[in-house]
């Protein structure tokens, strides 16, 4: 799992990229990509899930980068209709950028848990 976090509009924001697949998955079975958009609620001290996406192959369609997270995030993200925060312009209003991308979680490791 990889993130990147900004303040946007006074809110945190958190786009995360990682990898999922069924709890009953084969072992052959494909692990799918996803990007996820995160807003920080200050009342309930949660994250609220914005969007979550399924990147379908190719990925090479998905580009690496917003106007928040950088190359370096190798976040793939969907087309800008997708998410609410990061669009071009937006990085006028951003402050407290952060970058979490180390954030190394084994999807095996993980796998067995439920």
């Amino acid at each position: 799992m990889k993130a990147t976090g900004i303040s946007f509009r006074e809110r945190f924001w958190y786009h995360v990229g990682f990898l999922a697949r069924r709890r009953n998955a084969g072992a052959d079975d494909e692990w799918q990509h996803f990007f996820a958009e995160l807003r920080f609620n200050e009342w309930t001290r949660r994250p609220n899930v914005q969007t979550c996406t399924i990147l379908e192959k190719p990925l090479c369609r998905f580009r690496s980068r917003c106007a928040f997270c950088t190359d370096g995030s190798k976040i793939l993200h969907p087309s800008d209709m997708e998410f609410a925060c990061g669009k071009e312009g937006h990085e006028k209003e951003f402050f407290n950028k952060k970058d979490m991308q180390v954030w190394p979680i084994d999807p095996m490791r993980h796998a067995s848990r439920t």
